[in-house]
């Protein structure tokens, strides 16, 4: 019973945080993302004409890969990776406050520390990986994806980890653990690509800089957003929900 009432408060709570970060992404991200597909399709246009104008022909493309239709197919599945991936978060925080309850004598989650909760996951997946390396729009070239992706799970486990064991341990030393877990990784430093606007225009590569700054914005906001509404259901959920003695 104890381990049903978790798993539908995660459940909730995810289904709540990736339905707000599917409004803000549609009221700001996807905006932004739908101008950087349109510089990026001019790009595409002109590399094919100049590819034709080589071979004297054009190619076909019909092995492109599947994406769903913009329109509602779109939001549909937008919505529903993101309340799938709240819902992983949300299990996650669940998870680590019953372990800092039982394993280190914290107080059981509540709304306000369920807050709190949520802006450490903030930091860890969003805030600290994008010192390092920026969300990446279409048509900004990135370094290679496994160089990345190693630096970002090893970006989130060091920052995550040092989260942890600064709210939990009760020594002094946390702080000084805690300090070199969050620095590490920038000190290591991302991977970054040669050339962030390759094969675009000196106008393009502008336009695309300023939609780069936009959107580091908004996906910032909307993050937040997802974290904070996870964070306080969840805390409110298990304050509520759960037995006094669990």
């Amino acid at each position: 019973m104890l381990f049903r009432r978790i798993v539908v408060i995660a459940l909730l709570a995810g289904l709540a945080g990736g339905l707000a970060l599917s409004l803000a992404q549609r009221w700001q991200v996807i905006p932004i993302i739908t101008a950087a597909e349109q510089l990026e399709s001019q790009k595409v246009e002109v590399a094919g004409s100049e590819e034709s104008d080589h071979s004297g022909h054009s190619h076909d493309h019909d092995h492109e890969e599947w994406g769903p239709e913009d329109g509602l197919e779109r939001i549909l599945f937008t919505m529903l990776s993101n309340v799938l991936t709240a819902i992983g978060y949300a299990l996650l925080l669940v998870a680590l406050g019953a372990a800092a309850s039982i394993k280190f004598g914290k107080a059981r989650m509540s709304f306000a520390s369920g807050l709190v909760w949520g802006l450490g996951g903030f930091i860890a997946l969003f805030a600290a990986p994008s010192l390092g390396i920026l969300p990446q729009l279409p048509g900004v070239a990135g370094a290679a994806l496994e160089s990345r992706q190693l630096w970002w799970v090893s970006t989130v486990l060091c920052t995550g980890i040092g989260l942890f064991l600064a709210h939990t341990l009760k020594t002094n030393w946390r702080w000084v653990g805690a300090a070199v877990l969050l620095v590490v990784p920038h000190v290591v430093g991302a991977p970054q690509a040669d050339d962030l606007y390759a094969g675009h225009t000196v106008e393009v590569a502008t336009q695309l800089s300023e939609l780069s700054g936009a959107f580091l914005v908004a996906t910032g906001i909307s993050s937040l957003i997802m974290w904070l509404v996870i964070g306080g259901c969840t805390g409110l959920g298990l304050h509520r929900f759960l037995p006094k003695d669990a």
